[in-house]
């Protein structure tokens, strides 16, 4: 099975839900409960930290959403048109009263592979 979406959605909250919403109903026949309710987490935590973070709401900057799904894993990458961040891993706790930064924790726990390169976050689920 090899499965590719690419879509690319405006830095705007209310779009963004009509895209993930979108790339969900595509998917959902392919992956396990498990898997499926991870994805979506992960993509709407990517996708509204690239809006709000990486863009700024800046109507005017695009958010670049590909997901790829074979045999042994989902790879989902989220581009935004920022500067780039900076993650440092924390321990769980560290994060209780941060006011942000809990949603890259979050999409971290539920990848089995986790990077960030400047403005662009790939993160890979196992399909077992």
């Amino acid at each position: 099975m090899d499965y590719t979406i690419e879509r690319k959605v405006h830095t705007d909250i209310d779009s963004v839900k009509n895209i993930v919403e979108d790339i969900l109903n595509n998917i959902k026949e392919v992956l396990t409960e498990n898997i499926f309710f991870n994805t979506k987490i992960i993509l709407y935590e990517l996708i509204i930290n690239g809006v709000l973070h990486g863009n700024r709401q800046d109507i005017n900057k695009q958010i670049i959403i590909k997901l790829r799904i074979n045999n042994s894993c989902i790879t989902i990458e989220v581009t935004d048109e920022g500067s780039g961040i900076f993650y440092r891993h924390k321990a769980f706790g560290d994060y209780d009263f941060c006011e942000s930064g809990r949603g890259l924790m979050l999409v971290e726990g539920l990848s089995d592979k986790f990077t960030i390169d400047g403005n662009r976050v790939t993160c890979v689920q196992y399909l077992k």
